[in-house]
């Protein structure tokens, strides 16, 4: 993130100081006389020289950021920005600066017509304006047009523009030049001079303003989503590298349907909708979840306008390891339509709850089962995908804990704290549920308490319990083999759609937790006391923040084990300014492009797979595979000292990991941003196994529309 903000803060006033420059270097001509041109020409030099010098610091960072982080982090900077910002002060030095620096005498005599054409020459004002132009391009790089693995297409397409801004200006120059060339008026009142200078910046400003409209006529057509796709419907496959899939020579898919490929042998395929598992067994826990809109009252008393399950908020399901469940969703009346998709829990691909991929949308007055076999105990979540953006954030959610089939650690209390953040009429407020404020539980001393936190915020969140040293005992679902004690000082960070399962044995003294920090007096918090409840409980600041790099026993699966991998993708996250469904707004992107262009990950059932997740962006994003745990192996290039499993990783600005997984559950998978705002404008892609072939369709037509 410092490299970013360093060089946001470099390219902006390099471009000032160029823009500076540029002035300066367009009113040479006018100069009274010859001193006074020699005073432009010393600030036009210590501009220029500024300038460079900050475009060197520049560079030097992006060196820097090379040697630490690595080549995915600035290829695109390398590729598409550096070359030609290189090129042009190169330019600068050996061809502008010796023109500029013969410039001048020290008398006061009005210029004479060979000095006025030797300051008057266009090749001095235009190499400072292409500084100009391609530093602004720079900054402009850095935050709204991210260059992200960028093709030859791209890199021309930066020239191109470059040369139709200087077009303008260029032709004003040079028959400005060519009229003193030919003996013309060379010396031109203010008036004339400030008409000619409006003159050539509405000529650019209207050369620049049709740019935008042809990019943005293009843009709103390109990125419309269609009215129905078979999620089939990709441009481009990813095969990581690994042996040919059956989706290899098939990446045109506007050439070649699912159906058209495997005609010559649709045994070996199988359907998404036909991937439900062994359920021939009966059901050992029944539930009824109906969605509906409603009011809900938080215990401040603000209302809300809600949607929930069965008319409650993060309603809890409860079932023990190995046991056969099955859940009938009902719509009552959420119009756009619902499902359930179980975050973290690694049901058959038939049961994930996407609408479109996994199962049509649950219209008002339709109902779907899901049944599957609780293989995995711990904390887990489910929520609706459909438009999970709205859904999720007006309340369609609720746990889903799996007790262990034997118990080995016992606790006498249990404490679910789910954190939401609400959209009232006095603004946003967070909540453990539909709890704003503070709670108090009584616990005698000695009691063991665990403590089962869900993050269904868009957003990480940090948390503070105090009073008592406190383990995490497993992270997404997953144990922590002989997890350390933590100081009460120390915080935890949740990211959005992670769970955390935290433990303590409660002092004779009172225990405080916190979603924020210590002066977050107004976030939620709970307070967990022996005798009386304390009157006026205060945090303090914490001193550190939990590392689970480096934390417990270290995870030992296929894939710590692993000498190599079957398949290796990348992500790298990014921003960028652009249009998606024919809206322009701020994208959130992967590889460059957003849903549908970014291309499907293809594996084999078996395959032992990687993936590289580096974040070049100006946010966080909690990257979600679906139907797999990720075992964590590296972060920002060095193993890390303990690997955990999660489903949900969240990746901070300037972060970059590996992570591992086992291509075990067949089917199509979202792996997607679990900031849902981010995956609604297209921070989606798929993980598709090569023998699976879509059962649905998304879009319009259909009314799926996942999130």
């Amino acid at each position: 993130m410092f490299e970013t903000l360093a060089g946001i803060l470099l390219t902006f006033a390099m471009t000032v100081l160029w823009a500076l420059a540029s002035l300066v270097a367009t009113s040479l001509p006018y100069a009274a006389n010859n001193q006074k041109l020699k005073r432009r020409r010393i600030l036009l030099l210590m501009l220029s020289y500024a300038a460079l010098l900050i475009g060197l610091l520049w560079y030097a960072f992006q060196i820097g950021w090379l040697y630490r982080s690595g080549w995915l982090f600035v290829e695109g900077t390398f590729k598409a920005t550096i070359p030609l910002l290189l090129v042009l002060h190169i330019h600068w030095l050996w061809v502008t600066m010796p023109k500029v620096y013969a410039l001048g005498e020290s008398n006061k005599q009005p210029l004479t017509r060979d000095t006025w054409l030797k300051a008057a020459m266009p090749a001095i004002s235009l190499s400072y304006y292409a500084l100009t132009f391609v530093s602004g391009m720079a900054a402009f790089s850095m935050v709204i047009a991210q260059p992200i693995l960028p093709d030859l297409a791209e890199i021309v397409m930066r020239l191109l523009l470059i040369v139709l801004l200087l077009a303008v200006p260029a032709l004003i120059l040079r028959r400005r030049y060519l009229n003193g060339l030919k003996g013309g008026n060379h010396v031109q009142g203010v008036g004339s001079r400030w008409l000619k200078f409006a003159y050539a910046g509405v000529l650019t400003a209207i050369v620049a303003v049709a740019v935008f409209v042809l990019h943005a006529v293009v843009g709103i057509q390109t990125s419309k989503l269609p009215e129905a796709s078979d999620m089939m419907n990709h441009e481009h496959v990813d095969e990581g590298g690994g042996t040919p899939t059956r989706m290899t020579g098939s990446h045109h898919v506007h050439d070649h349907s699912m159906e058209e490929q495997n005609q010559s042998n649709p045994s070996s395929m199988v359907e998404v909708a036909a991937l439900k598992g062994d359920i021939s067994a009966p059901a050992d826990r029944k539930f009824v979840l109906s969605a509906r809109q409603g009011k809900v009252t938080l215990a401040s008393g603000a209302e809300i306008d809600a949607w929930t399950y069965n008319g409650e908020v993060a309603p809890e399901l409860r079932v023990r390891q190995g046991e056969m469940i099955e859940v009938k969703l009902v719509n009552q009346d959420v119009d756009a339509g619902v499902t359930i998709h179980w975050h973290g829990y690694n049901v058959p691909n038939a049961m994930d709850g996407v609408p479109g991929m996994t199962q049509n949308v649950v219209k008002p007055g339709q109902s779907f089962t899901y049944k599957f076999r609780a293989n995995q105990e711990g904390s887990y979540w489910f929520h609706s995908h459909q438009q999970a953006s709205e859904q999720v954030a007006k309340g369609l959610f609720g746990a889903l804990i799996v007790d262990p089939k034997q118990e080995d650690d016992t606790y006498d209390e249990e404490v679910i704290l789910i954190n939401h953040r609400w959209k009232t009429g006095q603004g946003r407020v967070n909540a453990f549920g539909i709890q704003d404020g503070e709670q108090f539980k009584q616990i005698e001393p000695g009691k063991k308490v665990k403590l089962r936190v869900i993050n269904t915020d868009k957003l990480s969140r940090k948390y503070l319990l105090q009073g008592a040293s406190y383990r995490i005992t497993s992270i997404d679902g997953v144990r922590i083999q002989n997890p350390d004690s933590l100081s009460d000082r120390t915080a935890f960070r949740l990211g959005a759609g992670g769970r955390y399962d935290v433990a303590f044995t409660m002092p004779n003294h009172p225990v405080l937790f916190q979603l924020g920090d210590d002066r977050n007096d107004r976030n939620p918090s709970f307070v967990f006391y022996t005798d009386t409840p304390p009157a006026n409980p205060a945090f303090q600041a914490e001193s550190g923040l939990f590392d689970p790099s480096d934390y417990g026993k270290p995870v030992v699966n296929a894939i710590t084990a692993a000498a190599k991998f079957d398949r290796e993708f990348k992500m790298i996250l990014g921003n960028k300014m652009g249009f998606y469904n024919g809206k322009f707004t701020f994208l959130w992107t992967i590889n460059g492009e957003v849903y549908p262009h970014v291309p499907t990950l293809v594996v084999k059932e078996g395959d032992k797979v990687k993936t590289t997740f580096v974040n070049k962006s100006l946010a966080e994003h909690p990257m979600h595979l679906h139907g797999h745990h990720m075992t964590v192996l590296k972060k920002n290039g060095e193993k890390v000292k303990t690997p955990w499993m999660t489903d949900t990783l969240n990746v901070l600005p300037g972060e970059s990991y590996e992570v591992g997984f086992v291509a075990d559950n067949p089917g199509m998978w979202m792996d997607h941003c679990h900031n849902l705002d981010h995956a609604a404008t297209g921070m989606i892609l798929h993980l598709m196994y090569d023998n699976v072939r879509s059962s649905y369709e998304v879009g319009t037509r259909s009314g799926n529309l996942p999130d």
